[in-house]
């Protein structure tokens, strides 16, 4: 019986042994394991991090900018700090401004096309905003709406005025639609947050010609006045 106890307690010391040295390999491999994921994670953090950093760089690189627009640049800035955040909202014609417009375009008087910036431009909220402040205040001063004229293409083209205009997508929905929104054709001075604004902003934008718009007309209706197109549907033109 004693020998076999011996041989038992053989037994059971190698199968301890066999278990603890089970045990510190998959210990082992667990470390290494966990080390390698560790390392990856942060090498996929350092690889995003940088990656948004590229875009940034690329951002804020994209065009240098000439002294007059680093000048343009200032006071827009000090157009910014002196007016604060009390925009005014465009809510003098809702009958016919139900939402907000998918892309802006700005037509400058001396440029031979023009500047789009889309909804998901990381300036378009403000420059919305900046616009419909504008707006705001010249429904104020000109009751009969004549900055709102529909004007055609064409007359963009010739004019020595200022548009921005706001352009819809209404895909399927016809005039008369409740959901349907017609463009809005916008003249403003220049001697303006907004035109400083917008200038500044398109100086990082490409040109667009009358050839490559894209559009035969922004308004369905270029022979009717401000006022009517603002305040009633064209269909009662």
């Amino acid at each position: 019986m004693k020998y076999l106890d011996i041989i038992d307690e053989k037994k059971q010391k190698k199968i301890i042994i066999g278990v603890v040295i089970v045990l510190f390999i998959v210990g082992l491999g667990l470390v290494i394991f966990l080390g390698m994921s560790g390392k990856n994670n942060e090498n996929k953090n350092d690889i995003v991090y940088t990656s948004e950093k590229t875009v940034n760089e690329s951002k804020e690189n994209k065009k240098a900018l000439t002294p007059e627009m680093e000048d343009l640049k200032s006071k827009v800035e000090q157009d910014e700090a002196g007016y604060g955040n009390n925009y005014l909202k465009f809510e003098y014609c809702k009958n016919v401004y139900k939402r907000k417009p998918d892309r802006i375009y700005f037509k400058d008087p001396s440029k031979d096309g023009f500047f789009v910036f889309e909804k998901d431009d990381e300036d378009f909220e403000h420059l919305l905003e900046v616009t419909e402040d504008r707006m705001a205040y010249t429904t104020m001063e000109d009751y009969n709406l004549y900055a709102f004229t529909p004007d055609s293409i064409n007359t963009m083209m010739k004019s020595k005025d200022t548009y921005i205009i706001f352009d819809y997508d209404n895909k399927n929905l016809a005039e008369g639609d409740a959901e349907y929104n017609k463009d809005i054709i916008f003249r403003f001075n220049q001697n303006t947050r907004l035109y400083r604004l917008v200038t500044y902003l398109s100086y990082f934008k490409e040109l667009i010609t009358r050839e490559n718009l894209g559009k035969d007309e922004f308004a369905n209706n270029t022979n009717t006045t401000g006022f009517r197109y603002m305040m009633y549907g064209d269909i009662m033109d």
